[in-house]
């Protein structure tokens, strides 16, 4: 009877520690907006757990850049610079605090910085479509956000508000997801739930500290700031010069197109 007993316990205590165990890894891989039609396809990493998810890209534990440097492209030349480093770009999360904290490796213009961005709340309109990705069956939200129209695939499966980039709050794990101009796409690469890989869960810190506005004018202004701090460097007469014709005004090639404080 003893022995039943213990036996008992210890099964109880194993299957209370799996019914706790809801950390997971989801690799995506993500195509963003680029006048580039070539433009390579982003890995990124998804950890999550009760009350956190963590978007990770561009971290050299598992990313590694290729072509980097100068090279012909028509009459002039092309620049491609080093970027990413091994905390790597994130998206930090907490649904206890509702904050949501952007970090950002050093690139050839800025210094890393976080950001602290505003927790918007996405309306999904819930559709009776279903679809099948890997083992899973997923459900399709249309939903807006700064600027773009979202159809995301979830699945109930996984009953957690998380999802790729930006993309949180239905009531399933988003696997999927397309914007209506076809600018930006994620799909799922391999799903890990539970994981027994471990994650850091602090918010990310660093010296530099942003606002969201601060953010969008970094990056409504990010080739200035990159003309700026190349041609600081040049001997005297030196410089690049700026194509006006390159000015994206419509935030076309931006994930984020119009923000919550503009008309």
């Amino acid at each position: 009877m003893k022995n039943i007993l213990i036996l008992l316990t210890t099964l109880f205590l194993y299957i209370s520690c799996l019914s706790q165990n809801k950390s997971g890894l989801v690799i995506y891989e993500i195509k963003y907006p680029n006048k580039n039609i070539n433009a390579k396809i982003v890995e990124s990493r998804l950890f999550f757990n009760d009350t956190l998810s963590i978007g990770i890209s561009y971290s050299t534990k598992f990313y590694t850049q290729k072509n980097v440097g100068i090279k012909q492209e028509g009459d002039g030349l092309g620049m491609t610079f080093k970027y990413g480093d091994e905390k790597g770009e994130i998206i930090h999360r907490n649904f206890n605090t509702e904050k949501i904290t952007l970090r950002f490796p050093k690139s050839a213009a800025l210094d890393e910085y976080t950001v602290d961005d505003t927790w918007l709340k996405i309306q999904w309109e819930i559709k009776e479509d279903t679809f099948t990705i890997g083992n899973f069956k997923c459900k399709k939200a249309i939903g807006d956000f700064r600027g773009r129209t979202y159809i995301a695939w979830f699945t109930e499966e996984i009953p957690l508000p998380y999802g790729p980039f930006k993309l949180y709050g239905l009531p399933g794990l988003i696997l999927q997801a397309e914007d209506t101009e076809k600018m930006f796409s994620v799909y799922m690469k391999s799903i890990e739930y539970p994981t027994s890989q471990e994650f850091e869960v602090d918010e990310p810190i660093e010296k530099d500290k942003k606002t969201i506005i601060e953010y969008a004018y970094v990056k409504d202004h990010i080739e200035d700031l990159l003309l700026e701090k190349l041609n600081s460097k040049l001997p005297r007469g030196i410089f690049f010069a700026k194509n006006p014709d390159e000015k994206d005004t419509k935030r076309t090639y931006r994930i984020e197109k119009k923000y919550e404080w503009e008309n």
